[in-house]
C-alpha cells in the first residue's frame, strides 16, 4: 500500500526545524501522522508515550528497588491486554504507539540477557536491544525512542533536521513510500530490529539485495522515469493513493 501524501502539510514540513518542528513526528503502521513532541507538549502529563518509554527503558532507582524484572514484566502484559480491550480517552494514535511500545518491552523484561540488580540498583538493557545502556535527552525526549518506534516497531519517522527525509527499515520503500519519491523525498533506510527467540534478545535483520521483489525494481525504474521526464509541479497526476485517510494530520 502507497502511504497518502498531502502536500498541504508536508510541503513546508523540515525547511524551518528551529522555527516550526521538533523531530518527533512518525509514520504510523497505517500511514497516519503522529507528532509526538507536539502532542507531548499539549497532553496532560506529557502523554503516554514519552514518559512510559523512559520509565521502562532507563528505569530509575525507586523502580529498581521498589519492583523486580518480573513484576515489571507483569505490569507490561496487563498494559497489553488492557491497550487491546479497553478504550481510553486519549488520541487514538498515541494508543496504538504505546501499544506498539509495551509489546517490544515484554521482549525485553522476558529475556535472560536482561541485567536487573534491585540491591545495587541498576539495569542493563543493553544487551537484550543492542541499544547502549546510556541515558541522553534531545528536545525533552529520549533520542533512543526513534531507534525503537523506526526498527522494531515498524514506524517511520519524519526528519526535521533534513527536508523531505524519512528514516525507515521497511523494505519495500518503492511501494510504501511511492508517492513521497514521487515529491523528491528522499528514504533512508536503516536495519530492522527483531527479537530472536533463541538468543532472546533483538538482532539486526538486513534484506540481501537478490531478494528485492519484481514489483520493487519495476516501481523504482517507474518512478525513475517520472520524476526525470514530469515537473515536480504536475506529478501528483501520477500519485498512487489520492484518497485522504481520516486521522492524517499531525495531531488529531
Amino acid at each position: 500500500m502507497a502511504y497518502y501524501y498531502d502536500a498541504d502539510i508536508l510541503e513546508e514540513y523540515g525547511k524551518d526545524p528551529e522555527r516550526y518542528w521538533n523531530d518527533g513526528t512518525y509514520i504510523m503502521t497505517d500511514g497516519k501522522l503522529f507528532d509526538v513532541d507536539n502532542y507531548a507538549s499539549i497532553a496532560h502529563a506529557a502523554g503516554f508515550v514519552i514518559p512510559f518509554f523512559r520509565a521502562y527503558m532507563h528505569p530509575d532507582e525507586e523502580t529498581l528497588w521498589y519492583y523486580k524484572k518480573e513484576e515489571m514484566l507483569e505490569n507490561l502484559l496487563g498494559w497489553k491486554e488492557a491497550l487491546l480491550t479497553r478504550t481510553y480517552d486519549v488520541n487514538p494514535k498515541e494508543q496504538q504507539m504505546r501499544l506498539a511500545l509495551v509489546k517490544y518491552f515484554i521482549n525485553v523484561y522476558k529475556s535472560k540477557n536482561t541485567v536487573w540488580n534491585y540491591r545495587k540498583g541498576h539495569a542493563d538493557l543493553s544487551k537484550t536491544t543492542g541499544i547502549p545502556n546510556i541515558e541522553e535527552n534531545w528536545q525533552g525526549r529520549d533520542v533512543t525512542l526513534k531507534s525503537v518506534l523506526v526498527q522494531a516497531c515498524n514506524h517511520d519517522a519524519i526528519e526535521s533536521a533534513r527536508y523531505r527525509t524519512i528514516t525507515t527499515s521497511k523494505f519495500n520503500i518503492y511501494e510504501t513510500f511511492y508517492d513521497y519519491i514521487l515529491h523528491d523525498w528522499e528514504i533512508f533506510q536503516i536495519p530492522k530490529k527483531v527479537y530472536d527467540e533463541n538468543l532472546e534478545q533483538y538482532i539486526d535483520w538486513k534484506q540481501e539485495e537478490w531478494f528485492i521483489s519484481d514489483k520493487e525494481l519495476r516501481l523504482k525504474d517507474e518512478l525513475t522515469s517520472i520524476c526525470r521526464e514530469v515537473p515536480l509541479e504536475e506529478r501528483h497526476q501520477h500519485c498512487r493513493n489520492k484518497e485522504k485517510i481520516k486521522g492524517f494530520d499531525f495531531l488529531d
